[in-house]
């Protein structure tokens, strides 16, 4: 018998298949002859669903900044933050909003790379500070000509809408939607090594609604009910009901 384990494995679903298509699309959407550059994208959908670990992965892979907002930020917090994502030495990153303003414009102006901002609308105020946090990032893009990705929930896109000079700014936007049974198939597989039955992948995809983070959980608690039972074949539907009760998604 095999020896079954959870091996974390980046799986190429399809909402990262989609992320990136929306990236070589935003990277190719040059402006014309005199035509400033700048270019917003905004990546949104559900907690769970992999937006995260799909933008970290491509940040880390490509050598882009990547800054994940904290709730209790202030204006001054989110531009230290960028500036520090960016390389400035702490010691060189000013206390005053406008000084340090200018240090994260120069700097992005000198890594010629996307800038992925998460969670932008995440903080103790809400749609206020997000509206502000905005529109500190599409000034960044309009001085620079650079391209700023903002990650968020359900209400980003809605937050961005509502300022016509970001709307128009943002050249591609994605939805990460629900899982598919196609990309459990995948999940399951590459994680595990094991095959899974359709009826087993319609079950899970049922008790998880779609949420990646929910079937990785369920995945892991597969492989210890798969080690109890002996089993190294197929993933069943009894084995998936096993693996949700253990991860409490009954």
């Amino acid at each position: 018998m095999k020896t079954i384990q959870f091996t974390p494995t980046f799986v190429q679903t399809k909402n990262v298949r989609s992320f990136e298509t929306m990236m070589d699309g935003l990277m190719f959407a040059r402006g014309g002859a005199g035509e400033c550059d700048e270019r917003l994208g905004c990546v949104w959908g559900r907690a769970g669903r992999g937006k995260t670990r799909t933008v970290q992965t491509w940040a880390a892979r490509t050598g882009c900044p990547y800054v994940e907002c904290i709730s209790i930020w202030s204006e001054l917090d989110f531009l230290r933050g960028i500036a520090a994502k960016l390389g400035v030495h702490p010691g060189s990153i000013p206390f005053r909003r406008g000084a340090c303003f200018d240090v994260v414009v120069n700097a992005f102006m000198q890594t010629g790379r996307p800038l992925f901002i998460d969670e932008i609308e995440l903080n103790e105020q809400k749609t206020t500070q997000a509206k502000k946090f905005i529109e500190i990032a599409r000034n960044i893009a309009k001085i620079t000509g650079g391209i700023i990705v903002c990650i968020g929930e359900e209400e980003l896109p809605h937050i961005m809408m509502e300022n016509r000079r970001t709307w128009s700014r943002t050249y591609r936007q994605m939805e990460f939607k629900p899982v598919s049974s196609s990309d459990i198939y995948l999940y399951i597989n590459q994680t595990t090594g094991l095959n899974i039955t359709d009826a087993a992948i319609a079950l899970l995809l049922k008790r998880s609604g779609g949420d990646l983070r929910v079937i990785r959980s369920i995945t892991i608690n597969l492989t210890h009910a798969a080690k109890s039972l002996g089993r190294d074949g197929e993933v069943d539907v009894d084995l998936i009901k096993m693996a949700c009760k253990l991860s409490m998604q009954e």
